[in-house]
């Protein structure tokens, strides 16, 4: 399965992240999106999934948002802590020779001096821009381009409707009745469907 991993930093534009995974699980289907927090089973080996999901993915998404760059601890700047996950998904990404695509969460591109030198090769990746007034564009935008560039990447097969009729008898006989649609003459219920 062709996958795409979602690098990000959980304390930076999360609201983002949970767009991007929605949108692009919509388009490619769920399991074509890594997200740590949806993909990794219940008790595994949590770092060791998300370096084979790199390994397995076609494409790693590293998702900026207005804190990416400066986010900090006690011990200082994140992204120049070599322990650091962001930092260590994105170096391991370029050793497995990912396509690695920069996400813009409605900020300016990073200057190369901001970042560490290891990551420095990273400002040379063509990146894109997700706006907030322009989110539903920016990542069918994004997502297009990302069936161009991985073409592996299929879009979600459409939800079957079953068509089916439940019908569930009462103890008077009368009859309670669940459908997708429902006609009678004129009147309708449920989703308009062109002739």
């Amino acid at each position: 399965m062709t996958q795409l991993f979602l690098n990000y930093r959980v304390d930076d534009d999360l609201f983002g992240v949970a767009l991007l995974d929605a949108k692009l699980s919509k388009e490619f289907g769920s399991e074509a999106v890594f997200l740590a927090s949806k993909s990794i089973p219940l008790g595994a080996m949590w770092e060791r999934a998300m370096f084979q999901a790199i390994e397995d993915s076609a494409a790693v998404l590293v998702i900026m948002g207005h804190n990416w760059i400066n986010a900090a601890d006690e011990n200082g700047r994140r992204l120049d802590d070599p322990e650091d996950f962001v930092r260590r998904e994105i170096l391991y990404a370029f050793e497995q020779d990912k396509q690695v695509i920069p996400v813009r969460l409605g900020i300016p591109r990073v200057s190369i001096d901001d970042l560490p030198d290891e990551l420095r090769r990273l400002h040379a990746c063509q990146d894109i821009e997700v706006r907030f007034r322009s989110s539903e564009i920016d990542v069918d935008r994004l997502a297009a381009k990302l069936r161009e560039l991985i073409p592996a990447l299929r879009k979600a097969p459409a939800k079957k409707k079953s068509g089916t009729t439940n019908i569930v008898h009462t103890n008077n006989g009368g009859q309670v009745y669940q459908a997708d649609t429902m006609t009678f003459g004129d009147f309708h219920i449920g989703p308009v469907v062109n002739p």
